[in-house]
């Protein structure tokens, strides 16, 4: 099943018309924060799969001592995110990596074994179809090392694209998507961007992590507000983490997942919805 368009093409369009970086100018900051606290925990090898120009890579950087493979399909993406932290690339501790799954799994060979990787905005309901997402996931798995976590989010279908889902419909009954995608469309430059997306349930989610010999040990909340808005504002930055402690998360804008790789993948337990209350929901 081949995507209805270029992923990589459109999204070098969103980079280089600059409104990628007009509608997230930087990190969701409580994710940022539990990835900041994870790295001390379980290690500093981290892979950033679906990287974009840096939005996580570059203050990870910054405020941990971790070394970095980061990885995106758009080459304007990985182009720019070079130039911004060349000074790590020099230093051996950022590793650029321009290409789709195969590529990273041919790139990394035998250097595996990471502690953590991360799949932040939504990266992993970007990726069509839903056999390329299990894959994605099962190999990811593979690159880590025995107990090495995953951070994962994804957005939420009861809250997101209501007009794009009932436009998707007539698609699925084709058999041009699947039940949970849709296509959108933005607006750069007098240049119209296509975007693919999956929605998620959280039962859906978490089955799907599990499926791929991850065990969740946190599900939480990404953002209540749009994330475009919380990344932006300061107060509604405040305003969201409010709304994140008391809100039942089924209301989230996306999910968020921390998932340990499975012992025995083929016997993982269920585990609780419920935020574990030593992580930001």
């Amino acid at each position: 099943m081949r995507p209805p368009f270029s992923v990589a093409e459109n999204y070098d369009r969103y980079f280089a018309s600059q409104l990628y970086d007009q509608r997230y100018p930087g990190p969701n900051p409580s994710s940022l924060a539990l990835v900041v606290r994870e790295i001390p925990r379980i290690g500093g090898r981290i892979l950033d799969f679906g990287c974009g120009n840096g939005r996580y890579t570059a203050p990870l950087l910054e405020r941990t001592n971790a070394t970095i493979m980061a990885c995106d399909i758009s080459r304007a993406a990985i182009d720019e995110l070079s130039l911004r932290c060349s000074r790590h690339v020099e230093t051996g501790r950022l590793r650029p990596v321009l290409g789709d799954l195969s590529v990273l799994a041919n790139t990394v060979g035998q250097d595996g074994g990471f502690d953590l990787a991360i799949l932040m905005f939504g990266v992993l309901g970007h990726i069509f179809p839903r056999a390329l997402r299990q894959e994605t996931l099962a190999t990811l798995r593979n690159l880590l090392r025995p107990g090495g976590r995953i951070v994962v989010t994804v957005p939420n279908a009861a809250r997101r694209f209501f007009k794009q889902q009932a436009m998707a419909r007539r698609l699925t009954r084709k058999g041009h998507l699947e039940p949970g995608d849709i296509l959108y469309e933005r607006i750069a430059d007098n240049a119209v961007v296509k975007m693919y997306y999956h929605l998620y349930t959280l039962e859906e989610f978490m089955l799907e992590l599990e499926q791929q010999g991850f065990r969740p040990i946190h599900v939480g909340v990404e953002s209540v507000l749009p994330e475009s808005s919380v990344v932006r504002s300061t107060a509604l930055r405040k305003i969201d983490r409010l709304l994140a402690a008391i809100m039942p998360l089924r209301y989230a804008y996306g999910f968020l997942a921390v998932a340990e790789v499975a012992s025995k993948p083929d016997r993982v337990a269920r585990t609780s919805h419920a935020p574990d209350s030593g992580l930001p929901g």
